[in-house]
């Protein structure tokens, strides 16, 4: 890839968002890296479809490299709309990226998963670079740890009580029969920073709270991002103390663009386009 001294002076975790204010996020150190990762190719790669799904957004680019977020539903009290004169479709990758630093959750939620495109093509292209990891989340928690869940992950939970009782989680929604002990996220401040484990789901990033919780972390050895919308760009991440990234590589955007329109879900984005990919902190990062 070209390098980028003149196409992106700023510092990769300090850019400028839409109101032109310095930013110093997850979000903004992802879009830097990205600039400097490809420099102004992103100005060549073309935006050719976006869907806006129930469960998750999808983004189309030129090369046949596809991405998704969650969709930030709960994140509106009314009709959740996006007031652009053009369509999204045939911007360069570079500017659909801005998008992810954008107020409007559906904005971001949009640029994230451009982004998250981008850091496929970047893994199929500097495949030594990024070298997952066969470790699954059960192999990271032990019988004695407290751990706590941000975001409702129901597959899991059974799972996880079969090592530990000592399960929490935090979820915004109202959950019907939950299988563990469910507090509203509002409770993060109390239980993070006692917890053993914290399992951060990826729609964290497209509502902005992630670095708000990551902040709450406290003294936890294990702190995973979990879901499709997690980047699969680990650098950032684990420099802020993320132990292991768990997402999903799009490997058929075409058939992801027909289940994110049709509703479709994380079990089916992984029975027919995307495979999970798992990323592990190594020892240079602690």
């Amino acid at each position: 890839m070209p390098e980028a001294e003149n196409f992106q002076k700023t510092k990769l975790s300090e850019i400028e968002n839409q109101n032109g204010q310095i930013e110093n996020t997850i979000l903004s150190a992802l879009v830097g890296e990205l600039r400097r990762e490809f420099g102004p190719v992103l100005e060549k790669i073309k935006v050719e479809d976006v869907r806006i799904g129930l469960a998750y957004t999808g983004v189309l680019l030129s090369e046949n490299y596809g991405g998704v977020a969650c969709t930030p539903l709960y994140e509106f009290s009314g009709c959740p709309s996006l007031g652009f004169q053009d369509t999204i479709k045939g911007r360069t990758a570079n500017k659909v990226l801005e998008l992810a630093l954008s107020r409007n959750p559906l904005e971001t939620a949009i640029g994230i998963a451009a982004a998250n495109a981008l850091f496929h093509m970047l893994r199929n292209l500097k495949p030594e670079n990024f070298p997952a990891s066969d470790i699954d989340i059960f192999d990271l928690i032990k019988p004695e740890d407290g751990v706590a869940m941000v975001g409702y992950f129901g597959p899991l939970i059974p799972k996880i009580l079969k090592i530990t009782d000592k399960l929490t989680v935090l979820e915004k929604r109202e959950i019907e029969s939950p299988q563990t002990r469910t507090l509203h996220s509002e409770k993060a401040r109390e239980i993070l920073p006692a917890s053993d484990v914290i399992i951060l789901s990826a729609s964290t990033l497209a509502n902005r709270t992630f670095d708000e919780l990551l902040s709450l972390r406290g003294t936890a050895r294990e702190i995973v991002l979990l879901g499709p919308s997690a980047p699969l760009y680990p650098t950032p991440f684990f420099q802020r103390g993320i132990t292991a990234i768990m997402g999903t590589q799009i490997f058929d955007p075409i058939t992801m663009l027909t289940i994110v329109s049709e509703a479709g879900g994380t079990k089916k984005l992984h029975k027919y386009c995307g495979e999970k990919v798992a990323l592990r902190k190594k020892s240079e990062f602690l």
